[in-house]
């Protein structure tokens, strides 16, 4: 692991998140990964990107829960953090900046599957096969459609906008596409492409990722392998990318590929409540897929798990719009932080370190079977089957404790997926790819965008000032 952080620091300080690094840098890259082992430790490093702090180590996690009404930040403890988010304060100077970690990570990836795709044959041996090449395409698919799915349902329109955006419009664009050749991508400066087309190749790289891994691969020498590419992991973000865009019979096929593949399980009412400091998650059947943290790498000062904790920084609060939608015996409203100086107040307790180590380095979900539930539940209310859509809830609601239904309406999945994967950054996306307006009640007196309208430009990120400089052809976020 060491000798990964290393080339994780050399592949950080030579990639530009501008795409202005010189063709010369390249050659290094050439060097790096001229055998299989520097292809190998190349594809562990895209993996560490995820939990940075403006990535799944804070932005794209917990302060959307902010952002949405589950949270309050700033109250009643308050060292600034997250008060942008609490009052929606963004500008093209700044306060969102996953858009060069994102791209700077695709970069990244682009220069292993560049080599396999092009110089497959030099790394073959009698101790490299087409498939361990094929594995580690596998992954970086994967990161490299992760990455651009973020990119795009943050900095674009929803799907099913943009799909019906008039041609060229600045409502139908996503996020710029890079070229895999880093000769290419090194000089280029890629105009925004459109939403459609960014799904369109987010989708085509989780299909032949799971075209070309070996269904049992399993990443050797990583601490945690929940935290690195699997046969699951990818159809449950297909089955998402899927739900994004309203193909419900196929989010359908791929959450149930997910579900029946015998590798994941719901967590029950016990197990909920501890599951989250494992120090690893290999044996546990909730999460498919997440952003490992440890106290050796971590290096996240501002972490969900001190921001949560009222003992540490403490600013991000439970809400009372969250805690109003919730049963007393629920078991997801009991596991929460509590103060003896702020007995009117309690914070989320996802992030309790590993083991009861430091709160900092708590490791992230991204993907759980939970989830897979919903999302499915979800689709087969779309489809019209009512009876499967409220088995799907109720298989989650059960194991909680919770109310169980006799029949749902979309209004319960929205509040089920708000009750079950709180704090974890879903409910933006739900709200925006819904067109929901947003209202909240517990807010600090006097904020701004207290209520943020389904039609507001907030909805969508502008993309930073610093970018235009270097890349005169992009095209601002609508509103911005």
């Amino acid at each position: 692991m060491k000798k990964i952080l290393v080339l994780f620091a050399v592949t950080l300080g030579l990639v530009s998140c501008d795409l202005t690094t010189p063709p010369e840098i390249y050659l290094d890259y050439d060097k790096a990964l001229s055998t299989y082992d520097g292809l190998d430790d190349a594809t562990a490093v895209v993996y560490s990107a995820f939990r940075g702090e403006g990535w799944y180590g804070l932005y794209t996690t917990l302060y959307p829960d902010v952002m949405c009404g589950n949270c309050v930040a700033g109250v009643p403890i308050t060292t600034g953090r997250g008060m942008n988010f609490q009052q929606w304060q963004f500008t093209k100077s700044g306060g969102f900046s996953m858009y060069g970690q994102a791209y700077a990570n695709i970069l990244r990836c682009n220069n292993v599957i560049f080599k396999i795709r092009n110089q497959a044959d030099s790394y073959l041996s009698d101790e490299v096969s087409k498939q361990d090449l094929n594995n580690l395409l596998a992954e970086c698919l994967f990161v490299r459609a992760y990455s651009y799915f973020d990119l795009v349902r943050w900095y674009g329109k929803p799907y099913v906008v943009a799909k019906a955006a008039a041609e060229g419009s600045a409502e139908s664009l996503g996020a710029p596409t890079v070229s895999e050749d880093p000769a290419v991508s090194v000089l280029d400066k890629p105009a925004r492409d459109k939403t459609v087309n960014n799904y369109a190749n987010i989708v085509k790289d989780l299909k032949e990722a799971l075209e070309v891994i070996d269904p049992s691969y399993v990443r050797a020498d990583v601490y945690d392998t929940k935290c690195a590419v699997s046969v699951g992991a990818i159809e449950a973000l297909l089955a998402r990318v899927y739900q994004y865009m309203e193909e419900w019979d196929l989010a359908k096929t791929h959450a149930t590929n997910v579900i029946n593949s015998g590798e994941y399980e719901i967590a029950t009412a016990e197990e909920y409540k501890t599951f989250w400091s494992n120090s690893v998650w290999d044996n546990t059947g909730e999460i498919i897929f997440g952003a490992y943290v440890s106290q050796v790498e971590g290096y996240l000062n501002s972490s969900p798990g001190g921001l949560t904790n009222p003992d540490e920084y403490g600013d991000v609060r439970v809400s009372n719009d969250w805690l109003a939608i919730m049963d007393d015996a629920d078991v997801r409203k009991t596991m929460l932080r509590t103060n003896e100086k702020y007995p009117d107040y309690v914070w989320p307790n996802k992030y309790q370190g590993k083991d009861g180590g430091p709160i900092a380095y708590s490791s992230i979900p991204m993907i759980r079977i939970s989830e897979m539930y919903l999302l499915r539940a979800e689709a087969n209310y779309r489809l019209g089957d009512n009876s499967a859509a409220t088995n799907d809830v109720n298989m989650v609601a059960s194991n909680r404790n919770a109310k169980e239904y006799a029949s749902v309406t979309i209004d319960d999945i929205f509040d089920e997926r708000r009750r079950e994967l709180a704090f974890e950054g879903h409910i933006f996306h739900d709200y925006k790819r819904l067109q929901r307006d947003l209202v909240r009640t517990d807010v600090i007196p006097g904020q701004e965008n207290a209520n943020v309208p389904a039609d507001s430009k907030y909805w969508c990120m502008p993309i930073a000032e610093s970018e235009f400089d270097v890349n005169p052809n992009l095209v601002q976020t609508p509103g911005w």
